[in-house]
């Protein structure tokens, strides 16, 4: 812990902006879950929060792509295959987030939740192509795992397993 702010207090300020949104971003999840955990199946908030923002922030983890490769720069180090796939990738989340919000079904968010999963594994390889800031890696190690662990906590009260 003591690294870790360390490490924040070395950060620009607009670097320090984006890691403090990116926690306060689990606000919603955090809200959604509490909601599920204590009023579901008649939820005070009508929606499941935890599934329908997930969705929306899965659908942001693949517009990053998209900026990137619309920024010149980045793009000195891809092949035209990798191009290609980073293309498709920047819009694989936002399609699978319409079917996963289509998906009446619980399973929808163990899908959603692999999606992070996934989202998370292109972000590693990519980080070896692009060398991501180390900061930016750590942050989105820790919300993805929050968000991972917070999806599967929802399918669970859900369920009732």
């Amino acid at each position: 812990m003591k690294n870790i702010l360390k490490n924040y207090i070395k950060l620009k300020n607009s670097f320090k902006l984006v890691v403090l949104f990116g926690f306060l971003g689990l606000i919603p999840f955090i809200i959604g879950l509490i909601d599920l955990w204590y009023n579901y199946p008649n939820l005070k908030l009508v929606i499941n929060i935890p599934k329908n923002y997930g969705v929306i922030i899965f659908t942001f983890l693949g517009s990053i792509y998209w900026g990137i490769i619309i920024q010149s720069k980045n793009r000195n180090h891809f092949t035209n295959r990798l191009e290609i796939f980073t293309i498709i990738w920047s819009i694989i989340p936002a399609t699978c987030g319409i079917l996963i919000l289509a998906i009446e079904h619980n399973i929808s968010i163990i899908i959603l939740s692999v999606g992070f999963v996934i989202a998370q594994i292109v972000d590693e390889i990519y980080n070896k192509i692009l060398s991501f800031p180390k900061w930016y890696m750590s942050l989105r190690r820790i919300l993805s795992s929050m968000v991972i662990i917070i999806l599967i906590c929802s399918y669970l009260i859900i369920t009732k397993l």
